[in-house]
């Protein structure tokens, strides 16, 4: 089985075998060059059985569809947010307002852990949503990542040109001053985002963290203890599959 992830700017894979990832792998790829990424995967064995979170649009769907009928003559199949699926209820009025991968990483955190969830995904952008120990969601937040933070403070400013620096207390120069004003913004964000999980669900809540940014904001400094889970959409992507697979 191949499960992958189709973020905004990278694509994260896992061969399982067994129940275990054997095999995984990450790319960044541009939206107009999707195909091409997708050639990582000529080199695999053709795997009978592809599930798929994809954010970044119908488009790429459709060609990810080409890619594996052309190659391995396979029918990916796409997750959607919908209201309950494998114990987890959604609390989005909408469900489909709720981005696919945030509604992988609940069902794999469900699958993982019978504790409360906070979950916090650092990607391009900043997602977080919790869920109870019975499966129930209970809503979320999104945030800026730090790209976007920078991004910002390139165009909206006329004096800032550059925003990689080290992180300090207080900076004396302006590319320090943007790197550490942005991971200290994002680490009192997160420090308030712990608290009021906890106010939510208890203190036994498990903060569980995942996403291409997740190291980098893991290694600042006065966070609550939080589980790394790289590959938690990927998990709630195989849960899904072996869901499927009983069904049958």
């Amino acid at each position: 089985m191949l499960t992958i992830d189709i973020g905004n700017s990278h694509i994260k894979w896992a061969v399982w075998r067994a129940a275990c990832i054997s095999q995984t792998g990450c790319i960044k790829y541009s939206k107009q060059q999707a195909e091409t990424a997708f050639e990582i995967w000529k080199e695999l064995q053709p795997e009978k059985r592809v599930i798929v979170a994809c954010v970044a649009g119908e488009s790429i769907e459709n060609t990810l569809k080409d890619w594996m009928q052309l190659h391995w003559s396979v029918k990916p199949g796409f997750l959607r947010t919908i209201a309950k699926l494998n114990g987890v209820t959604n609390a989005y009025t909408d469900p489909s307002q709720h981005g696919v991968d945030r509604w992988a990483a609940l069902l794999g955190a469900h699958s993982l852990y019978d504790d409360p969830v906070c979950i916090i995904d650092a990607g391009t952008a900043i997602t977080v949503d919790l869920m109870d120990a019975e499966g129930r969601h209970q809503g979320g937040r999104i945030l800026p990542g730090l790209s976007m933070m920078r991004e910002a403070l390139l165009k909206g400013t006329d004096g800032i040109h550059q925003t990689e620096g080290k992180l300090t207390a207080f900076a004396n120069n302006t590319a320090d001053a943007v790197s550490s004003g942005t991971l200290h913004m994002l680490q009192a964000a997160l420090i308030e985002i712990c608290s009021s999980a906890r106010q939510c669900l208890g203190n036994n809540v498990k903060i569980i963290i995942t996403g291409g940014m997740s190291e980098q904001l893991m290694s600042l400094p006065c966070l609550p203890e939080m589980l790394h889970e790289p590959d938690l959409v990927l998990k709630g992507l195989h849960a899904v599959a072996q869901t499927l697979l009983a069904g049958n």
